[in-house]
């Protein structure tokens, strides 16, 4: 049985950032610790990588702040097929608007490179399976979804497009096909960043 106390030295910059919010969520830091470390060994129950569970938390509660919702995709589908060319072209330009401020957000909280991209996708577009390949100095992203009708790939294509602006990501090749978004980014294979 493990004794009642134990101590772990933290450094003070953590414990600094800790105290900050523990005051502004009204609990004592203890409790505070308790409760996050707590919240997390939870979370690491069902997805060892904890830090990705956290990201993709903080990506999920910037994306609902920019009026992004997650809405069945089958009737997203059913939904962008019947609309009128018209209207389709206005969704383009607010999901450009959306998908840019969207980027720029993530740039200044996370930083401009791939595995960034690679997370906001998974968040934006739950339905895709998105994956990065290395090769030489370039990186491919692969988004794929194998029942998507054009218009929503279209329409992810957007997304990706301009989230790689926004994160100053120097697109090389953009291919859009029914179901499938491959992108090769320019940069060093290990961290493709912005310069």
């Amino acid at each position: 049985m493990l004794s009642a106390k134990r101590f772990i030295p933290i450094s003070e910059s953590v414990l600094a950032v800790a105290a900050k919010l523990a005051e502004r969520s009204g609990i004592p830091l203890r409790d505070f610790i308790e409760s996050v470390l707590a919240e997390v060994l939870k979370a690491m129950q069902f997805r060892s990588n904890v830090i990705e569970v956290i990201s993709l938390s903080d990506l999920l509660d910037d994306l609902r702040r920019v009026g992004g919702v997650v809405v069945p995709k089958d009737f997203i589908y059913k939904f962008l097929e019947s609309m009128d060319d018209e209207l389709f072209s206005e969704l383009i330009d607010e999901v450009r608007k959306i998908a840019s401020w969207y980027g720029t957000l993530v740039k200044v909280k996370r930083g401009p490179d791939v595995e960034t991209l690679r997370l906001v996708l998974n968040v934006w577009l739950p339905d895709m399976n998105v994956s990065i390949v290395r090769s030489g100095s370039s990186v491919r992203l692969i988004a794929s979804a194998s029942k998507q009708p054009m218009r929503a790939t279209e329409l992810a294509g957007v997304i990706v497009e301009e989230l790689c602006k926004s994160l100053d990501l120097k697109v090389k090749d953009l291919i859009i096909e029914k179901g499938i978004i491959k992108v090769e980014i320019e940069g060093p294979a290990g961290e493709v960043s912005g310069e």
